[in-house]
């Protein structure tokens, strides 16, 4: 949910920024510098939030699996018990 308002809002921020550009009484060779600067900036910054994007899924992923291992270890154990109780109960028999 905040991955889509913040690209929503970058998105606004960008096509703002692109029609304030647009609508500003400009010569046309500085109005294509301007554009030209915004586009860089728009790009660095999307740039900055897949790393930050990457990152963040590579943490997710480490903490799912370092939580899949401990509960695969916490199974495999209470079944080693079991299985150590059941053979206990098998020769009480």
């Amino acid at each position: 949910m905040l991955n889509h308002s913040f690209f929503g809002a970058l998105s606004g921020a960008a096509l703002g920024a692109a029609a304030a550009l647009l609508f500003a009484p400009k010569p046309g060779k500085e109005l294509r510098k301007d554009i030209a600067e915004t586009a860089q900036l728009v790009g660095a910054k999307t740039a900055d939030l897949g790393k930050a994007a990457g990152n963040a899924a590579q943490t997710a992923a480490k903490k799912s699996a370092d939580w899949a291992g401990g509960v695969r270890a916490k199974f495999a154990k209470k079944s080693a018990e079991e299985s150590a109780s059941a053979s206990g109960d098998a020769e009480a028999i």
